[in-house]
């Protein structure tokens, strides 16, 4: 066993190879690839996170989180238009945890762009 690794990241590296394989024969299930988009992104997989997310609302178009989950995906890769309008689709199905959205590390970056800006103008935020 490797001993730079902590209890955590085998944890994570448990609950990630778990998921995993259950993907195989489930991967359909809404509630799985919402898991396992998030642990890709924990563990610096954006690319295959952001696959998943884009699934999981192709599966699940009403689904304002799972809109929430891709804007922030998107966000990581730089891909900022696409972030917000993914964030305004959230926002239009309901998704309303502002305080969190102004805080989430998966947003800073489009946080400082303008698109962000005139995102919090429409919602009178700003």
């Amino acid at each position: 066993m490797n001993s730079d690794k902590t209890v955590g990241d085998l944890s994570l590296d448990f609950e990630f190879n778990f998921y995993k394989s259950l993907y195989k024969k489930l991967p359909n299930d809404k509630r799985l690839l919402s898991l396992l988009a998030e642990l890709y992104t924990r563990k610096g997989e954006i690319d295959k996170g952001l696959e998943l997310d884009r699934k999981l609302v192709e599966i699940d178009e009403s689904n304002e989180t799972a809109h929430y989950n891709l804007a922030c995906s998107l966000s990581l890769k730089g891909d900022f238009e696409g972030a917000i309008a993914s964030l305004r689709k959230s926002i239009g199905l309901g998704y309303c945890d502002f305080n969190w959205m102004f805080e989430d590390e998966d947003l800073s970056a489009l946080r400082n762009t303008e698109y962000f800006m005139q995102l919090k103008r429409d919602l009178g935020i700003l």
